[in-house]
């Protein structure tokens, strides 16, 4: 006769958070659930749905431990302490939300439109200023011609008294500046008359120097620029999400041994934690300008950003110095070019 030996005796699991003895699927004495974290990287979506503006304690220990504990909470969270820590995707939510409310109260716009001159030096220029006007622009598309990079600039009016058309409206001329910014202070400009054939002129222009891609851009913003930067500000609270995945994939590169689900958590939480400083270095730019005061600020503001980085580099990972060292400036820079890519697609997209 075959007999099966009992398995051997493993003890009560504990809980990873108090570590009382589980008799559940809950802890007796904290609550927190025996579930693992490590599971899907969909499974994060649960936490979302079972409220994610909810506001409750953790959330101010939560973002308390963010600084003063640089990289540990997310190390906490993914190890099973996570009664006392809001869930990533609900503290990211939360902090995003008040950092666009923030922009919108104090008038700070994700995407800038810029028309150069404005419409009240159109509406107050004299004979000399319009001719000094007509002279630098003829000077700009002799330099154009010059280096044989771009067709005759000859998009828009002259500059001078056919800006203004007849019912008051301004009307685009040859050597209007057209800028856009992101998170800046201020209004959208005035928008500016376009007729079919102007619109023309610009595909030529942008294709001779192959930039084609950003012709609706340009037409968007010389014709509706507070309907496009609209449009770009909705779509901004989308890329932020993106950013979010980008930055998890830099480190699952760099730390590949680790599961996705770490690399998820810990891109939640650094990106929420990244959030308040980079509202101050807003502030700050927008707020003091080009002063010795503001730039000082906002340079002391992004070499603590450095440091914390390598801080929680070294919390949630235990990298060594050196390895985080050298790990630093790769992820960084991928960020930053993450960041780019997220603009330009926030610049094309606020046209569509």
């Amino acid at each position: 006769m075959t007999t099966t030996a009992p398995s051997p005796d493993t003890g009560p699991a504990i809980c990873a958070n108090c570590g009382a003895a589980l008799e559940g699927p809950f802890c007796s004495a904290c609550g927190q659930s025996d579930a693992d974290l490590r599971r899907p990287v969909l499974s994060l979506a649960t936490d979302f749905l079972d409220g994610a503006l909810a506001w409750d304690g953790r959330f101010l220990t939560t973002m308390r431990g963010l600084y003063m504990r640089p990289g540990r909470v997310a190390r906490d969270y993914v190890d099973g302490q996570r009664a006392k820590y809001s869930p990533p995707v609900r503290i990211y939510l939360i902090v995003t939300l008040v950092f666009f409310a923030l922009c919108a109260g104090i008038g700070i716009r994700p995407v800038g439109i810029h028309l150069t001159p404005d419409a009240a030096s159109i509406r107050s220029q004299d004979a000399a200023q319009i001719e000094a006007r007509r002279a630098n622009w003829a000077r700009i598309d002799t330099a154009i011609q010059a280096g044989g990079s771009a067709p005759q600039l000859d998009c828009g009016v002259m500059p001078g008294p056919d800006e203004i058309a007849a019912d008051g409206s301004l009307v685009f001329a040859r050597d209007t500046g057209i800028n856009l910014s992101l998170f800046r202070r201020g209004s959208p400009p005035e928008p500016r008359s376009l007729d079919a054939a102007n619109e023309a002129c610009f595909q030529r222009t942008l294709d001779a120097q192959g930039m084609g891609w950003i012709q609706p851009v340009v037409v968007e913003a010389i014709r509706h620029p507070a309907a496009y930067e609209a449009r770009a500000a909705a779509i901004a609270s989308q890329a932020f999400l993106l950013m979010v995945a980008g930055f998890a994939l830099l480190n699952l590169a760099l730390h590949p041994r680790r599961p996705v689900i770490d690399h998820v958590v810990y891109s939640l939480y650094w990106n929420a934690a990244l959030v308040p400083p980079v509202m101050l270095i807003l502030l700050t730019v927008n707020l003091g300008g080009s002063s010795w005061p503001a730039l000082t600020g906002s340079g002391l503001i992004g070499l603590a950003i450095l440091a914390f980085a390598a801080l929680q580099e070294r919390g949630f990972y235990g990298s060594s110095w050196l390895g985080t060292a050298l790990r630093l400036p790769v992820l960084l820079l991928g960020c930053a070019l993450s960041m780019t890519a997220v603009a330009i697609g926030l610049i094309w997209l606020g046209a569509r």
